[in-house]
């Protein structure tokens, strides 16, 4: 179980990574983007990127109860929301995919580190 959990926040954290790398290395487009937005959008990814080291911590540290909790909470939350938003839009096999990283383990995660910490595993 702590195998897989630590898998996961290694893969969750090389997500936020790469995917905060992308929002702050973007270029700059002024016919499709206004600066304001293009601002809030490298600001987040900012917080993608740094969220990284939080992965990477608790991987290697996963008696960090509090923030393994707060991680898996707010990727939990995040598919909820990005679930919800379907209704706007016709979702790709990709968003899917998205939601469901988001959404199957971390939910499993919490599950099994709770189960670890009542053990005395941790």
């Amino acid at each position: 179980m702590l195998l897989f959990i630590r898998i996961f926040l290694i893969l969750y954290g090389v997500i936020a990574l790469a995917t905060g790398f992308m929002g702050i290395t973007a270029s700059y487009d002024a016919t499709t983007s206004l600066p304001v937005l293009d601002n809030n959008h490298r600001f987040v990814a900012s917080i993608w990127a740094s969220t990284s080291l939080a992965f990477f911590y608790v991987a290697l540290n996963p008696s960090e109860v509090a923030l393994f909790r707060f991680l898996m909470i707010a990727l939990f939350i995040g598919g909820v929301i990005r679930s919800l938003a379907l209704i706007n839009y016709s979702p790709t096999p990709f968003m899917i995919f998205g939601i469901a990283i988001e959404l199957i383990p971390t939910t499993l995660m919490f599950w099994m580190h709770t189960k670890l910490l009542n053990e005395g595993s941790l």
